[in-house]
This record gives structure tokens, sequence and C-alpha cells, in this order.
């Protein structure tokens, strides 16, 4: 019996290996594709902005001592991309909210926003704190993409408009007593001809993949040209011009 099993499964094994044998070439081998013609998923659309701008500033500016790496915008936007000539070129449209922020080092010929020498206390920091709605509008070149057809290397350059949503001014000091003292002077937009309510201006980009490196020139004022409470009192008082130029960082999410 023994013998009987063995030569049906031996014969079962010479069945089975014959039909694999014949299964395997009878499928045809499907053709290798060129490394051109590899499929690529479709270049992104829409990416999160996050920008980070720190405000140029003059060392000669004694009179209105800006503290620059304090002092520049912040901007956090939606980046919607409409690629051209198969997205070698294109253009991104980019709306959102920036947040300006401009402090003031305390110094003794300080003649903006506040002189020392008018107040009976020292202030520890001084800032306005601007916040806009933004539609910044650019053109970028792809000079390199990656196997997704996403930008590598790139360039980009714009422009931008904002409209004021709200401006602050705020202090901290320490009183005679010992006490930290914060104060807020807020809603300052709705002072009539106090800040311009429409900025505007230029910007580029030079970046790699998802970071870039940014430079934007402000074209309008901040302040309107003479101020509604001067410093001193008296008529006439000129605001000053707040310098135009920050230099940043952009990541792309």
């Amino acid at each position: 019996m023994k013998y009987i099993t063995g030569t049906f499964l031996f014969i079962v094994f010479l069945f089975t290996y014959s039909f694999s044998q014949d299964t395997i070439k009878s499928q045809p081998l499907s053709p290798a594709l060129p490394a051109d013609d590899l499929p690529s998923d479709p270049p992104s659309r829409f990416d999160l902005v996050f920008n980070r701008g720190l405000m140029l500033v003059s060392s000669t500016q004694d009179s209105v001592p800006i503290s620059g790496s304090n002092s520049g915008t912040f901007f956090i936007g939606g980046g919607i991309k409409f690629p051209l000539a198969k997205n070698k070129m294109g253009i991104r449209v980019t709306p959102g909210v920036a947040f300006s922020r401009i402090q003031y080092n305390q110094t003794t010929i300080k003649t903006f926003p506040t002189i020392p020498d008018s107040l009976s206390f020292t202030l520890t920091s001084e800032k306005h704190s601007l916040t806009y709605v933004e539609l910044p509008l650019g053109f970028y070149l792809n000079i390199s993409r990656d196997e997704d057809n996403d930008p590598k290397f790139f360039v980009e350059a714009g422009g931008y408009v904002g409209y004021l949503l709200s401006a602050s001014y705020k202090t901290k000091y320490v009183n005679s007593d010992g006490q930290r003292v914060k104060t807020q002077v807020s809603d300052l937009e709705k002072i009539e001809a106090e800040f311009e309510r429409i900025r505007y201006g230029l910007y580029g980009r030079l970046g790699y993949k998802w970071a870039s490196l940014y430079y934007s020139f402000r074209l309008s004022a901040l302040f309107d040209e003479f101020a509604n409470d001067p410093p001193r009192g008296g008529q006439g008082y000129k605001n000053p011009v707040i310098p135009p130029m920050e230099v940043g960082l952009t990541i792309f999410l």
C-alpha cells in the first residue's frame, strides 16, 4: 500500500511542477517603461505659507530708534498656485493675515512715539502692533523639479496689498512702588488720519523645496504724514518714516 501511495504522490508532484512551469512561460512579460515615461504625481496646487520678516533698520536712526531684531511682520496664508508651461513657471496667489510689530528702543534722544524726559517713569518696552488682511500675488519660476514635478530650486517675485484691521500701542514700565505695569491702547485704527489704511509693496523669494529666503520693500507709509497727538503737543508735527525693507524666511507646508 505504501508503494502505491508513494507512486501517486510522485505523479501528482510531476503534474503540478509541469503545470506551473507552463503557466509561468505562458504569462507575457510587461514591457519596461522608459526612464522618461515613469509616472509621477501631479504638482501640488496649494500650500500653507508662513512668512517671518525682520525690519532692516538704519544705524543712524537715533530719534526713532527701532529694534530691528524685534520688529517686522509675521504672515500666515494659503498659497494657491496656477502652474504654467508644464509647471516650469506659474502664478501664486496667497490670501492671508499679516501681523506687524514696531518695537522702539529707549534712548535719551528718542522723539517718537514718546519723549523720555516727558514721562514720569522709564519705559522697558514700547511698541505698535498692526494687523492687516493681505493679498500677495507673485510669479514663480521653477529652476529645477523633483520626480513628482514639484519645485526644487525656484525664484519668485511679485507684489502685495493689505488693509489695516486693527492697531494698538503697548508699553511696559516699573512704577515707583516697584510694580511692573503694562498698558495697551487699542482701536487706534478708528482714529481718522492717524494710520494709513492701505499698505502695498514688492517682494521676492529664493527657495529650495519647502523653504526660501524672503525680501520685501513696502512702498506705502504706515503712519499719516501729520500726527493727531504730537509727543510735545502743538501743531504741524510730522510722523517719522518707518523703514520699508524686511528680510526673512518663508516656509511652505
